[in-house]
């Protein structure tokens, strides 16, 4: 119901689109006006050439902060506190994609005072094996889209299919041209949750969809023992930073941190159980914060400099993430920016600007 956020980019693959204006609407969880300047990166354009010689801050959805305010996600807090922060990040951006925005820009003669990486842990551990074998090839330039060098044969069945969408009166295909046509049948979608009593009885009935039900992360490593097979998608995840630390360190000499930012079920016992109880198990014998402890532990076992907000996170007794949605919230953004500024000064030595 939305403009079309993204468009192709060569070497970032899909990225935002420049100079977006876009209204994103969903009740109870946000009301709020996303922007983009005309490189396509959050937040502003005029000063963005003097964000570029701050703080590169790099991240996926969590610190593209696109279900807040301009002003309020974290990238624009710190720098509010003094210091001068580019948000780089993307929403669905793997990890390494966004390495990729980051050497693209030092390719392009940028240099920050320091880079650091945002981890959400429910939606970034990976095997990145083959990934870290991208730091010894020069950044893959591909100008061609994927589907554009099909054939006249190709495009027209496509066409004939678009054309069969059209003339198709199933309940699903009514369904999906409903949404995009029609206001009223959105209204119903979205607009109903509006009403407390509704929005509460969509999601009892299974009307709505439960967000604590959504783990991206395998069951294996909730399990509360010494050691999981899926342990190696950590090991593997903090492998790729450690790369990125170095990488960072021979080209620009700067500063590397990572901020660890707990999981929803991580910091809300409630969506936990409701997690487990649809993945039919006993959720004793399962820990939603033990692939942080990991993860933390195998990134400092590289000896890269982490900020770990689970205690400033887990103390608060306010929801940090939207009720329907696992993003944080303008208060977790908040609380990201205060801990951020601290440890600028305190791990990585840098004083505002």
């Amino acid at each position: 119901m939305s403009l079309p956020r993204y468009e192709f980019h060569p070497i970032y693959g899909t990225f935002q689109k420049p100079n977006l204006t876009v209204r994103r609407y969903n009740p109870p969880n946000y009301d709020v006006t996303n922007r983009t300047n005309s490189l396509g990166f959050r937040y502003r354009e005029d000063g963005f050439e003097e964000d570029l010689a701050g703080i590169w801050l790099a991240g996926a959805s969590n610190s593209y902060g696109g279900f807040v305010r301009d002003d309020e996600i974290f990238s624009a807090k710190v720098q509010a506190l003094g210091y001068k922060a580019a948000n780089l990040s993307s929403e669905g951006h793997q990890l390494h994609k966004q390495v990729r925005v980051i050497r693209h820009l030092v390719q392009q003669g940028y240099r920050p005072r320091a880079v650091i990486i945002e981890l959400t842990h429910n939606n970034n551990i990976g095997d990145y094996r083959q990934n870290i074998e991208e730091f010894s090839r020069p950044l893959n330039v591909n100008y061609i889209k994927v589907g554009d060098s099909k054939s006249a044969r190709e495009k027209l069945m496509e066409k004939m299919e678009g054309l069969s969408v059209v003339a198709d009166i199933s309940p699903v295909s009514i369904k999906s041209r409903l949404i995009k046509n029609s206001a009223f049948y959105s209204w119903l979608k979205v607009g109903i949750n509006s009403i407390p009593l509704l929005h509460e009885l969509t999601l009892k009935w299974g009307l709505r969809a439960d967000v604590a039900l959504a783990d991206s992360l395998p069951v294996g490593l909730l399990r509360d023992t010494p050691k999981s097979p899926k342990d190696d998608l950590i090991d593997s995840t903090a492998d790729f930073i450690a790369a990125t630390r170095d990488w960072v360190a021979a080209n620009l000499d700067v500063p590397f941190g990572v901020i660890l930012i707990p999981s929803q079920h991580h910091l809300d016992r409630n969506r936990f159980e409701r997690y487990m109880r649809h993945m039919g198990l006993f959720s004793d014998n399962y820990d939603p914060t033990r692939p942080y402890r990991r993860s933390l532990q195998a990134l400092r076992a590289h000896k890269i400099d982490v900020l770990d907000m689970a205690p400033a996170m887990t103390s608060k007794n306010v929801p940090l993430s939207f009720p329907d949605d696992g993003h944080t919230n303008a208060t977790g953004h908040a609380i990201i920016a205060k801990e951020l500024a601290k440890f600028l000064k305190s791990s990585l030595g840098l004083d505002p600007q």
